[in-house]
């Protein structure tokens, strides 16, 4: 899983701000992995390409941090009779290292049925 922003971070700390536009130029790398939640609602949860959007950032203590952010998808399960399209609102947190930013993203992907097995 590709969970890591390369930069030179080796200077201490970074105003929020800085944060938010390295992470912004930088998410497609990890914006499949920020959205990965999809799946638990429905094997046919789309994510609306491109609507990622950071809301906040916040400083936690040394260099840990907690970013929210929001984005569009579009969920249809006719077992449950569900087919709407909404904005999600999710969290996650990340390290500031020397040479990279380290984000602590659960993988929800789902299993395959030889894992489920």
């Amino acid at each position: 899983m590709n969970n890591e922003i390369a930069g030179d971070f080796a200077s201490g700390r970074y105003p929020i701000s800085l944060l938010k536009n390295v992470i912004s130029n930088n998410i497609g790398g990890i914006e499949r992995w920020l959205v990965s939640g999809l799946m638990s609602y429905s094997e046919n949860a789309r994510y609306g390409v491109g609507s990622l959007e950071i809301l906040d950032i916040s400083h936690l203590e040394d260099y840990h941090y907690s970013m929210s952010y929001c984005y569009q998808s579009h969920i249809f399960n006719p077992c449950l009779d569900i087919e709407t399209e909404e904005s999600l609102i999710n969290a996650v947190t990340f390290i500031v290292h020397p040479k990279k930013i380290t984000f602590d993203i659960i993988n929800n992907d789902r299993p395959s049925t030889a894992d489920e097995l």
